[in-house]
């Protein structure tokens, strides 16, 4: 195998800090990391920009890291370069669907990764599909195989229409599980329907509380997954039957959430939290890898995500704009030529 000839510097984004007007974040040239041992270096085709994302440049999210930093949780690209130990030498080449280590992230041209946090890709995965891969499709298979454990038949699903949404959405149909679908216009709601969706409800619909509470009662949704958070949390749970758990996975609506706690304490209502970190501690390496593989062969199906707009690093601002406002599809950072 000819080694390809690495450049001294490389193209990146630098959070430097937060301010009151959002992340103090500049596109910089830096010196090309070096991989230490357990780890490769990958020439980064492409990465999204998840909420996950949002809320570390907003320092809101649970991972945190010295700065300055390069931010990005997820993306693709292949293998150059490796670190001691048998594992990164056996991904050199390689195309591989990637998630950070503790320090630089993956919005640059090159980035060092641990070698245990690459996947590599099949034949039939394209890099901009293997971009996306880790953090919406891995979540919506766990959160949909935990439904299933607990045996729920109908379940009400905030944020609907959004890429991990319309995953869960395709899951839940396959299987048989009723969804109640929560949307925050009615363009969104239109969307749904069209794609075939039952049962979709307008947050923002004077209605919507009689609504969601008359028809959770009647379906026996027993189970809401929640990535909006806020005040929607609350109505949802006030909503449900007797006995039924609130998973919230994520904090769209950056508000702090208010609920009845009669509705914990009479109701026998449970609201709990979710995060795939959890799940990573909680799930063996043999549990992860069958998980992995599984995703993989389903992210040109029920796991399939939209990309809406590709954008290079120099145009950060825009496509961070674009990441935080709701559309049909993700905003990706298309960072090596031909991606």
């Amino acid at each position: 195998m000819v080694t390809p000839t690495l450049p001294t510097h490389m193209k990146a984004l630098l959070l430097r800090g937060f301010t009151d007007g959002g992340p103090r974040l500049e596109r910089v040239d830096k010196p090309l990391p070096r991989p230490a041992r357990g780890e490769v270096l990958v020439r980064v085709a492409a990465s999204p920009v998840n909420p996950n994302d949002l809320l570390f440049l907003r320092d809101r999210y649970e991972v945190k890291k010295t700065l300055p930093v390069v931010p990005g949780f997820e993306a693709s690209g292949t293998v150059v370069a490796a670190g001691a130990g048998l594992l990164p030498r056996a991904l050199v080449g390689r195309r591989v669907a990637c998630a950070a280590g503790e320090g630089d992230g993956l919005w640059a041209e090159y980035a060092c990764v641990p070698a245990m946090k690459c996947v590599p890709l099949r034949a039939g995965t394209d890099l901009e599909t293997g971009a996306t891969m880790l953090t919406n499709p891995l979540t919506a298979w766990v959160l949909a195989s935990r439904a299933r454990a607990e045996g729920h038949g109908a379940v009400v699903l905030s944020a609907a229409a959004g890429a991990l949404g319309q995953m869960l959405n395709r899951l839940f149909r396959k299987e048989g599980v009723t969804v109640i679908n929560l949307v925050r216009s009615a363009e969104s709601a239109a969307r749904l329907r069209r794609d075939g969706a039952e049962h979709v409800l307008d947050t923002s619909s004077a209605d919507f509380n009689t609504e969601l509470c008359a028809l959770a009662h009647r379906e026996r949704a027993t189970l809401a997954l929640d990535a909006v958070g806020g005040e929607l949390t609350g109505q949802i749970l006030a909503a449900l039957p007797r006995a039924s758990l609130v998973r919230v996975y994520g904090m769209l609506s950056d508000g702090p959430a208010h609920f009845d706690p009669s509705e914990l304490v009479f109701g026998g209502k449970r609201l709990e939290g979710f995060t795939m970190y959890e799940w990573l501690r909680s799930t063996s390496l043999l549990g992860q890898l069958w998980t992995l593989n599984k995703v993989q062969s389903l992210v040109q199906g029920e796991l399939e995500t939209k990309v809406r707009l590709k954008l290079g690093l120099d145009s950060f601002e825009e496509a961070l704009s674009a990441g935080a406002t709701s559309g049909e599809g993700k905003v990706l950072f298309q960072i090596a030529a031909g991606t």
